[in-house]
């Protein structure tokens, strides 16, 4: 695998081809690098951070932001069972493997950021791919989890 920075962000926008993804950008930011990607447009961004030059691993990252009025109409109408909805998808994420950070309230999150590690010297495309379908997937649960909610009280 790469070892300097150059080499690095030239392995994984090659991993992001490969994988059938749609290069996005190179974000100036506080880390090393970071690299935004997405495989469709109706799906969640991802990005690949490389924290410091320092760090071993790549983080895959993507986010998911939950519109207010979604959060407020739930809460209304579900009360208690929003709490366990909560819940619900935090066991889910944990469940499948991946980190996550929940933003906002932990009652209420207002956006939910999942990341998996992925280690530079055992990193070739399919575990990239694979890295990028488990954070992808965490993600795509977490916006059903809040349909099925949301189509339950309509």
């Amino acid at each position: 695998m790469a070892t300097n920075r150059e080499q690095i962000i030239a392995e994984v926008m090659r991993w992001i081809v490969q994988s059938g993804f749609q290069f996005e950008s190179v974000l100036d930011s506080k880390y090393d690098f970071v690299l935004t990607f997405r495989e469709t447009e109706n799906l969640p961004q991802l990005q690949v951070i490389h924290q410091s030059t320092d760090t071993a691993f790549l983080l895959i990252v993507g986010l998911v932001n939950i519109p207010e009025v979604d959060r407020e109409k739930l809460k209304s109408v579900l009360n208690q069972r929003f709490d366990e909805l909560v819940w619900d998808i935090k066991l889910n994420l944990l469940k499948s493997g991946v980190d996550f950070t929940v933003l906002g309230s932990e009652k209420d999150p207002n956006a939910w950021e999942v990341q998996t590690r992925l280690f530079i010297n055992d990193a070739n495309t399919a575990s990239f791919h694979d890295a990028c379908s488990r954070v992808k997937r965490a993600l795509i649960s977490v916006i059903w989890s809040y349909k099925r909610a949301l189509g339950s009280i309509l």
